[in-house]
């Protein structure tokens, strides 16, 4: 709230009144980077000695021929010194060179926070080819800055360090604080976010701030056009001037239309160019508010093209003609056909265009790789990410996954697609560029090609449309390696640093402890034809399950008594209507203590017993479940270790195929198989389906969100063991739905994980937590690769784990293909090897194969 000086700006007169400016419940971001000066502040250069910098943690430091040496001994190297400079904004440059691998970070602390944490870093690429390359981070110290601590990269070896500076930066004296869009004028609020006074312009009129000052102006709204752009133009010596304007429409502003009609679309297009309006049913649903504009500036536009419609043929459809518009320096193109909307905008200097403005109340929306959000959400929040890096409406275009942004509202549906992906999209839900309640989204560039569909259709209906209108899936990546090297590169993992007497780890690092792992030991059986003898066996181990080995060396009842413990302790969590709910800090963030992911997991565990055992009580129970998770529309709160239960995951999506597929299967119930292609629609986006770099389509950055809201910082980093979870879902709806090639989607995905496994070295044949992609650097931890020996089994058409065979009188289960018929289990197993099988839930039958088994299901 502000209790300030009101400043009414009519022309040239000025009047002063007291006034108390109202909140907003708009997110006021700033959209405009104000203008910044740097100065330096100091400086370190290792002409003799380290200059007071000292190492903290794995590594050590030495000076050679004007050069500081970072010895890492380890994966997690940094060093730091003290520092005593006021409170501000600071540049840390520094010039390095390394072979090692990983990103650098820069933490600082300060006065009241003496200590280094992650809401006080800045993170920043490395490039590891021995070369000199410059690097910097911005330190934002809120009170006097005492210590810097410089981490180089995440591997053992030397990085050199020729100098780092110290820079200081002055942003631009006065911020614009809060902006109100009333009906009769538009509020902005400044403040003097310095310490000194200051004299700036606004506009034409100088105005003197002291320090902290606050002042409100005000701009009556002219109302006369349809769209009406207002501006408000800083300037302050020393500083570049900076423009902040908005778009306002007034809908019952008089103007003349060109107009054209499909099905239940109408457009209107405003003559001068500025505004379209886009009506569904005969209600105004969207708008493209301006069609294009430059830095604020409106260009004068004319229409080119004929007044009347000329009926054109399209697809065996006739449809209206396109409108034409030409002005100084920019031509558009608008053409409604069906309900899509083409734009084609044509500049001879940057511009942004179409501004898409979806009307109504969010129930919906999504941003291909950076925003998932329900009803009454807002983009750019703080609920997924807590640093600076929640800003998302002009992302690094390397972080969009595929050229899609979608609003559904209680309007309409309208989504953006593109195939440019040097474009800059735009994003805000709600619209804090314009502070209006409408929901925007725009492209950034000079030859912009755009489709706008405007439908009543499902969010997931417009991520397959954009994947349909952009060419399909694209083509499979390159295998690194043949299925018989394949092979061997996992053996070579599991006979590695994974392994130790006590068993495999999860990961190779000393902090995962070893396990004789039911999963690692099924892969080496079905790798090897052998057996590992172990004393005992541990339940799970990867990603996948495979349980197999029980089967194969005479444990298949320890196997089920531990089904049954897992199915009573969920039947003893799951609440009366067929919800799970988390407790602990992850419900931070979220508007409720259950999420879809986190119901979907137990639901599906629940019917995978069902499914090898029959037992009702599960079905049951896993059903009531599945009927419940009816309520959700994000896939989100899968991964609760490390991250909120808001958080958009695809591991949810994963899950959610999962259980439906089994649902329906086991059931019949089509609406499951409908909630199936729903949630395999929803983790599309999570999937890169376009690349720049050689280790990137297919690749799957796993949530829109960081780690306890922090860091690392998961969008735009693949981390391909939850897409291969997903792919691995994917395969089982396959057989049951052709909306898209889900078989295809699932091998894309495999790919990139084999591509992504180290090849050689220390840790062949491990898959990498994660995939840095500009620097295609391997991050850890480093994963053992058993699910994907799984997901290529299952897509090659090969069994992985264990057979379940069901007919209207039996089940079986079994390590070995089988089929029913007869009132027997005829086994296709490996002569000389001795395995049980499972029959009904209940009965387990020994056998020793004979390459042919029959197995008689009746009563012994």
């Amino acid at each position: 709230m502000f209790h300030c000086i009101l400043t009414v700006l009519l022309g040239s007169a000025i009047s002063q009144v007291s006034t108390t400016l109202p909140s907003n419940a708009i997110p006021q971001i700033d959209v405009v980077t104000r203008p910044e000066v740097t100065r330096p502040a100091t400086a370190w250069r290792f002409d003799e000695n380290a200059q007071g910098w000292a190492p903290l943690h794995e590594c050590a430091l030495s000076v050679d021929d004007h050069v500081l040496k970072v010895q890492a001994s380890g994966d997690d190297p940094y060093f730091h010194r003290h520092v005593d400079l006021p409170k501000g904004t600071y540049l840390v440059r520094l010039k390095a060179r390394s072979k090692t691998s990983g990103g650098g970070c820069v933490y600082w602390a300060t006065q009241t926070s003496p200590g280094y944490s992650e809401d006080r870093s800045a993170r920043f690429p490395m490039i590891h080819d021995g070369q000199w390359h410059d690097y910097t981070a911005r330190v934002e110290a809120d009170d006097r800055l005492t210590g810097l601590r410089v981490d180089p990269g995440s591997a053992a070896g030397v990085v050199e360090i020729d100098h780092v500076e110290l820079d200081a930066v002055s942003v631009f004296p006065v911020a614009i604080q809060q902006i109100n869009v009333l009906p009769d004028e538009v509020q902005f609020a400044l403040v003097n976010t310095s310490e000194a006074k200051q004299t700036i312009e606004i506009d034409t009129i100088q105005r003197t701030f002291d320090a902290g000052e606050q002042w409100v102006l005000t701009k009556p709204l002219d109302k006369s056009q349809p769209l009406e752009a207002v501006s408000l133009v800083l300037k302050a010596a020393g500083f570049s001037p900076f423009r902040r304007t908005l778009f306002v429409h007034h809908p019952s502003a008089q103007a003349e239309w060109t107009i054209r009609k499909t099905g239940p679309l109408e457009l209107q297009v405003g003559r001068n160019g500025r505004i379209a309006r886009i009506y569904r049913d005969g209600k105004l649903v969207a708008l493209l508010a301006p069609i294009v504009h430059f830095d604020g500036l409106l260009p004068e536009l004319h229409e080119v093209a004929p007044k009347q419609p000329q009926p054109q043929k399209a697809n065996d459809r006739v449809k209206p003609a396109a409108v034409q518009l030409q002005g100084d320096g920019v031509t558009v193109k608008i053409d409604l056909d069906g309900d899509e909307l083409a734009v084609t905008i044509d500049s001879e200097k940057p511009c942004e265009g179409p501004v898409v403005r979806t009307l109504g109340d969010l129930e919906q929306e999504l941003f291909a790789g950076l925003e998932y959000l329900g009803k009454g959400e807002t983009s750019s929040s703080l609920l997924d990410v807590e640093t600076n890096e929640r800003f998302r409406f002009a992302p690094d275009r390397l972080k969009v996954t595929l050229p899609l942004m979608a609003v559904r509202t209680d309007r309409a549906s309208v989504a953006v697609t593109w195939r440019d992906m040097q474009l800059q999209p735009i994003f805000a839900v709600p619209n804090f560029f314009d502070q209006t309640p409408d929901h925007r989204m725009a492209l950034r560039g000079q030859r912009i090609e755009a489709v706008v569909r405007v439908t009543a259709d499902s969010l997931e209906d417009q991520i397959r449309w954009a994947v349909q209108h952009n060419g399909g899936l694209p083509p499979l990546p390159k295998a690194p390696r043949t299925e018989e090297e394949q092979w061997a590169l996992c053996l070579a993992a599991l006979n590695g640093p994974l392994h130790t007497e006590q068993g495999w780890g999860h990961c190779a690092e000393d902090h995962w402890a070893r396990h004789p792992f039911a999963d690692h030991a099924s892969t080496i059986w079905r790798l090897t034809g052998h057996a590992p003898e172990l004393p005992q066996l541990v339940p799970g181990g990867a990603h996948i399950r495979n349980s197999a080995i029980y089967f194969v060396t005479g444990r298949a009842r320890q196997w089920l008594d531990h089904q049954r413990r897992q199915v009573d302790d969920i039947l003893r969590r799951q609440q009366p209507d067929g919800s799970f709910h988390y407790q602990g800090k992850y419900t931070q963030g979220h508007f409720e203590d259950t999420a879809s992911g986190y119901c979907a997991l137990p639901a599906m565990q629940l019917l995978e017993y069902a499914r090898a055992t029959g037992d009702r009580k599960a079905l049951a129970a896993a059903c009531k479940t599945l009927d419940y998770m009816r309520r959700f529309r994000t896939p989100r709160g899968a991964q609760t270790w490390e991250l909120s239960l808001h958080t958009p995951d695809q591991l949810a999506s994963a899950y959610l195929v999962w259980a439906y597929v089994r649902g329906y299967e086991l059931t019949g119930d089509k609406s499951y198989l409908a909630d199936a292609r729903r949630w395999a629609l929803s983790g599309v986006p999570f999937v890169y389906l376009w690349s720049c770099h050689p280790t990137m389509l297919y690749g799957t950055p796993p949530v829109y969100g960081a780690t306890n809201w922090q860091a690392p910082l998961w969008i735009g980093l693949p981390v391909q063991w939850v897409g291969g979870v997903y792919a691995y879902a994917l395969h089982l709806l396959a057989p049951h739905d052709e909306t898209l090639d889900w078989d295809h989607l699932a091998r894309g995905i495999l790919i990139t994980a084999e591509q992504m496994q180290y090849p050689d070295g220390q840790w062949v044949g491990l898959l990498p937590d994660s995939l840095e992609l500009t620097q295609q650097e391997r991050r850890p931890w480093r994963i053992n690769p058993c699910a994907l020996v799984s997901l290529r089994r299952v897509l090659d058409g090969k069994l992985d784990a264990l057979a379940v065979a069901i007919d209207g009188d039996h089940r079986v289960v079994a390590p070995f293909p089988v089929t029913l018929g007869n009132g027997t289990a005829e086994i296709d197993a490996q002569p000389g090897v001795k395995y049980q099988v499972l029959v009904d839930g209940q009965r387990i039958v020994d056998v020793e194969s004979q390459g042919h088994d029959v197995v008689r299901l009746g009563q012994p």
